[in-house]
Parts: structure tokens; sequence; C-alpha cells
């Protein structure tokens, strides 16, 4: 296949043309040029040279960038051919970069000052959007964006070549294309198109070679990674002013707050409402990881890494050879690797308690239930639950034989409420979801009474004992029937 030579018919101010693109097309064996009265023509035949036009090759005169790729391409199967255009011909954009995409030999340009200025015109570049320019000598430190047209200059010889591959290689995929503009002896420049991986083998001779890379093609990331993406930008420089006024203490009541409102989503059975509290919930853990990075304290991948690491750690039933036959043998595997995790990690000559660890801002059952299933762990347990019964019972007398409203009473109050946490955890009873319940059957039930009290017109408030305990009794009713 011949050479494919695209040639801009520039005069000198003497009104001379090019010596360079005059020598191109002398040496092509076909010129095309687009109508027989355009000044290409005429300069065609000012050299003594013959030209045919799109019309002889069968192409109509507004013919598309696809359809003279296609024309000049078959007439290169024959030999060599040169486009000529007064003025470079790349105001149909898309010719040169189709060619490039079809012809193995690369395209050559005539005549051109630099090889930016080729790119920049060839490829339809503008250089008042997103382009950036670097030189080879300053792209190891340059900031680098995907997302931009990029032209790399000043590329002298094949060591600086590999270079610049290998550099753009940490940016961009190996099979990710790239435009070279290298200079030809006859004083043009050779467009080629590679990829980065060719690029590295690629070897140039010349002192100024230039390289486009094109945007990348990879979508905007999604899913996980588009969520991190979108909290870095937000407490960035540019972002919101709120998102980047938080801290780890600002945000603490906010964790806490979207966790309360995915349980009240679970309790609702509300599947829908559960999996918007849930992206809340995650949002919390990714801005703590975002000002983690910012403090170069830890990162989200930081944080996953720790939770794999401790799944893995505590089943070992799993992961390991541990047996564990029961759910009550996986926890009492799960507190003895913590127990064992919070020793190594205590300072040399401590060993922590039994009881050391347990978060003291859970709420108060939770908090309960955690003390009292470690200290039975421990050994710290009555033989049966008749024993805790017992305790109940002691604890009840003990509050009765308080002064109402003493500190004392306060005192019995909290520990008759520890002794039925106790009873829940030897009924297998989640105390905590227990009262909770309990708390939603005493709304449904109060609002059934006030809907009877209103139906009869009357007000709650105004009622005597007798009548509101008939009210509940029928809540009562309506709700087990």
């Amino acid at each position: 296949m011949g050479s494919i030579a695209i040639v801009g018919l520039e005069h000198n101010v003497g009104g001379a043309l090019d010596e360079r693109a005059a020598a191109r097309l002398s040496g092509a064996g076909s010129i095309v040029v687009a109508t027989e009265d355009g000044a290409a023509a005429q300069a065609v035949r000012h050299l003594g040279l013959s030209a045919c036009t799109y019309a002889d090759i069968g192409l109509p005169a507004d013919a598309s960038p696809a359809m003279i790729v296609e024309a000049l391409l078959g007439i290169a199967e024959h030999g060599d051919v040169a486009l000529a255009t007064v003025g470079y011909p790349f105001l149909r954009a898309g010719v040169v970069s189709g060619l490039l995409a079809r012809a193995g030999d690369g395209v050559d340009i005539f005549p051109a000052t630099s090889p930016l200025q080729v790119l920049v015109l060839a490829l339809d570049l503008d250089l008042t959007a997103d382009v950036d320019i670097v030189d080879a000598a300053t792209l190891a430190s340059a900031r680098l964006s995907r997302d931009t047209h990029l032209v790399v200059t000043g590329i002298g010889n094949a060591l600086v070549a590999r270079n610049v591959a290998r550099r753009l290689r940490e940016f961009y995929a190996a099979e990710h294309t790239v435009v070279t503009a290298g200079c030809l002896e006859s004083g043009g420049f050779d467009l080629r198109m590679h990829t980065l991986a060719e690029l590295e083998e690629v070897a140039s001779g010349c002192r100024d070679t230039a390289i486009y890379v094109a945007p990348s093609r990879i979508p905007t990331p999604g899913g996980f990674d588009e969520l991190v993406r979108i909290i870095a930008v937000l407490r960035g420089p540019n972002g919101c002013p709120w998102d980047r006024e938080q801290t780890h203490i600002t945000l603490g009541k906010h964790m806490v707050e979207e966790a309360y409102e995915a349980v009240h989503a679970i309790e609702q059975a509300d599947l829908h409402e559960l999996a918007d509290e849930l992206g809340d919930v995650l949002l919390q853990v990714v801005l703590h990881a975002q000002i983690g990075t910012e403090e170069e304290a830890f990162t989200i991948d930081d944080v996953i890494a720790g939770i794999i690491a401790k799944l893995r750690r505590r089943h070992p039933h799993i992961f390991g050879n541990v047996r564990a036959e029961t759910a009550a043998d996986v926890m009492r595997n799960w507190d003895e690797i913590k127990r064992r995790e919070k020793a190594a990690a205590a300072p040399e000559g401590e060993t922590p308690g039994v009881l050391a660890g347990i978060t003291p801002t859970l709420p108060a059952l939770m908090y309960a239930q955690k003390i009292s299933r470690r200290a039975a762990g421990a050994g710290f347990e009555w033989e049966s639950i008749d024993g805790v019964w017992d305790k109940v019972a002691e604890e009840i007398d003990e509050l009765k034989a308080t002064e109402p409203g003493s500190p004392e009473a306060a005192d019995e109050v909290g520990d008759v409420l520890f002794s039925v946490v106790n009873v829940a955890r030897h009924l297998g009873i989640d105390s905590e979801d227990a009262l909770r319940g309990t708390c939603a059957k005493f709304i449904r039930r109060f609002q059934d009474m006030e809907i009877q009290a209103a139906e009869r017109g009357l007000v709650i408030n105004e009622m005597d004992t007798d009548a509101l305990e008939q009210f509940w009794l029928e809540a009562k009713r309506k709700e087990r029937s």
C-alpha cells in the first residue's frame, strides 16, 4: 500500500509555494483536490502537475469525512497519494483521525512548523477548551487528568519516548491509543496511531516529536467508588461549606441518628425506606473516612481492610479449624477472641479487665446486656434461672423499702432493671428489642384509646380511671383479635 500525505498549499511572503509542499506533491503518484476550479487545483497546475477532483473519484462536493477517507485509502492501494488543499486541510474534522484509524503506515502532513501545530490542527483540538500541553521533561511531576486532551511535546529520542509511555501508563490503560507526530527528513510530519504499550517500543530520532493522548474513554465510576469520589469533592476546596466544616466530633450525633432511623425502618418492615436509611448510614462512614484521609490517619481502604481482617479472625469456625455448632458457641468464641485482642492491644504489663472495652454510650438496656453477658462468660453466673428470679424479687423488695424519689430509690430501680435484663438473657430474649416492642405496642393501644374517646365525643385527659381502663381493654382485645 502506498503512502498518504495531506499537503497544505501555503505561499510565503514572496508568493512562492512552500518548497516542502511542492516536493511532496511532485513525488506523489496521485494528487487529489476538491474541485477543478478551486485554489488548490490552480496551485497544482502552476507546478506543472495534474490532479483529480472529488468528482473524478466519485465523491460529491459535500463529501463526508468518512467518504473522503474511504476514497483516499482506495487510491493508496495502488500507490502514493496526496490530498492537496489551500492552507491546512483540516477544515473537515474527522479526515485525519479517520485516516489514522485505517492507514497502517500513518499519514504525512506538509508543511508544518511544529508537531504541536500538526496535532492541534489535524485533530481539531480547541485550545480554549480542556487541553493540557506538557513538555516531556516536566511530565514526571505534572498533574495529569484522564478526562482532558493531553499533548506531550519535546520527545527527542527513543529513551524519552519510553519514559513518557511509562509515565502515561500510570494513568491510562496499556491499550489506550495515542497519536504521534514525528518529523520527516523532507520537512513534514508523520502522524501515526499507537497504543501506549506499543509506544514504549517506538524509536524516535526526531529532535521534536509530540504525542496526543485523547481523554480516557473509561466511564464515570459508579457504585461505591463514585460515592467516595463525591464525598472527596464535597470536602474539597470548592465543595460544600457544610461538609468542609465537619469533624469526627460534629458528625458523631448524625451517625447515631442515621443508625436509629435505619432501625426504625426495620421495625416498620419498610424495605424501601430501609435501603434509603442504609445509604445515609454509609454516607456517614465515608465522610469519616474522608476526614481520616485528609488528616493522614486512615483511608476508606483501611476501614474496609480492617473489617475484613476482623471478620476472618472472629469466624475461626468458617475460616479456621474451630468448631461452633450453635449461635451460642459462635458468641462464646467471639467474646473470647475479643478478650484476646484487647489483651494484645493493652500496654505492656497491663491486663484489661473482663468488662473493659464495652462502649458506655450504648443505650442503657443494651449496655446492661453486654455487661451481663460478658460477666457470665467469665463465670459470674447463676446456676439456673431460678436464682435470677430470686434476685429480681430481692431487688423489688429493696426498692419497696426506699423512700419514693430518693437517691436510694433511683439506685434500686436500676438494680431491678439490671436483674430483669439477666432474666431476659437467660430466656434468650434481647431486652432492648423487647422494651422497644412494648413501647410500640403501648403507643398503638393508647392511640386506639384516643380514637375511641373521640368517637364518643370525649377527651382522654378528662376521663376517670375506670373509663380509661375499659378503653385500654378494648384496644387490647382489638389487637389480639
